[in-house]
């Protein structure tokens, strides 16, 4: 069968005619060479070819940033500028190739350089001291990889070397070593701290009661539900030696995978969890939660999420396409999650507007 009996042609619309004209239009070099030379259209002509040229130069710009952090360069400039010979020894690199480095590092806000000198810029700051950044930045190389050839990743012929990185994601409780749990608690915990903060902004914390924080690792997250409010009663379920067994929360053994959750919990939060698994397995997810929580229980749900109506680059570029490698990812938007939530029998579904979407955006519901 050929591809136009499958999808037979339809007459033309008026829609249509005038797709194919507004495309012959841009496509016109006439038309291009007016819009360079007129004021008004000359500047929306410039921001499309900025724009476009951004989207060619990206993966530079990734591999700068990566070569500032795998160097240490922006550390060695933490406490005080050196010259670019300085900095050429310190790193292990050639004095051109140091002074290249950092002329491409100050077009990305990393550095500053004037004449020799090189010191670092706020923007270098904050990646070195915000939790998280550094080792995240790092650990991109697997996904980078991943998507070398993007035609055999988006049709599915190549290996995606990043779900060999989250193994815990396919597999149960008895199916991980302990490096494993760790290496996914580590990572998690080191850039769960902007979560935490922007999770409990908000929403309303209860007065005292207890929470469960599902799938919380070493406990980043319900560490900072209790040094908000110490009265509430807090533990976390997780696997076997995902845990900080130091924190002041209680910790659960098990997998969401195979066991039940535990039951006799207010509160049920799952931070960064669902867009980790398949639509299947958060259904199950889900249910489960539902079941553990009592009447008038609250379920809090935390993470990066598709912009419903409009697409942007955090939620449809980057955490669409990571969770897409790790082949049994999937990132939603927040009517999507709405959905899922209401046919499990949930209500009183709440959207919080979001200070920093790019991190994380929250829904709250209820079990009546």
């Amino acid at each position: 069968m050929t591809k136009q009996e499958i999808y037979p042609q339809r007459p033309m619309r008026f829609r249509d005619w005038w797709y194919q004209k507004k495309s012959q239009f841009y496509a016109s070099e006439w038309v291009q060479d007016i819009s360079a030379r007129l004021p008004l259209l000359s500047r929306i002509s410039r921001k499309e070819g900025e724009a476009i040229f951004q989207l060619m130069s990206g993966f530079v710009d990734t591999q700068i940033l990566l070569a500032f952090v795998r160097t240490g360069a922006l550390n060695k400039l933490r406490d005080r500028p050196k010259s670019i010979a300085q900095l050429a020894s310190l790193i292990g690199i050639d004095a051109e190739a140091a002074r290249v480095l950092c002329g491409a590092g100050q077009a990305l806000g990393l550095v500053v350089v004037r004449k020799d000198q090189v010191s670092i810029a706020r923007r270098g700051i904050l990646i070195l001291t915000l939790p998280g950044i550094s080792e995240l930045i790092d650990h991109h190389s697997v996904l980078y990889s991943d998507l070398q050839d993007p035609v055999a990743f988006f049709s599915g012929q190549s290996e995606r070397q990043l779900a060999h990185f989250w193994p815990y994601v396919f597999g149960a409780k008895d199916g991980l070593d302990a490096a494993d749990v760790s290496r996914y608690s580590d990572l998690m915990t080191k850039s769960q701290r902007m979560v935490a903060q922007d999770t409990l902004d908000a929403i309303t914390l209860p007065k005292d009661g207890s929470w469960l924080d599902v799938g919380g690792g070493s406990g980043a997250f319900i560490s900072e539900v209790l040094r908000r409010r110490d009265s509430i009663r807090a533990s976390v379920f997780d696997l076997p030696g995902s845990n900080n067994e130091s924190g002041a929360h209680n910790f659960i053994p098990g997998s969401f995978f195979d066991d039940d959750l535990p039951v006799g919990f207010d509160v049920i939060s799952l931070i960064r969890v669902l867009y980790d698994h398949s639509d299947d397995s958060i259904i199950k997810l889900l249910t489960k939660v539902y079941n553990a929580l009592p009447e008038n229980g609250r379920l809090i749900v935390s993470e990066p999420m598709l912009g419903q109506n409009s697409p942007n680059r955090w939620g449809d570029t980057y955490f669409a396409i990571y969770t897409m490698a790790m082949n049994t990812g999937k990132t939603r938007s927040a009517l999507e999650i709405t959905e899922i939530l209401t046919k499990i029998g949930f209500s009183n579904v709440k959207i919080h507007r979001s200070k920093r979407p790019y991190v994380t955006q929250v829904i709250e519901c209820w079990k009546k």
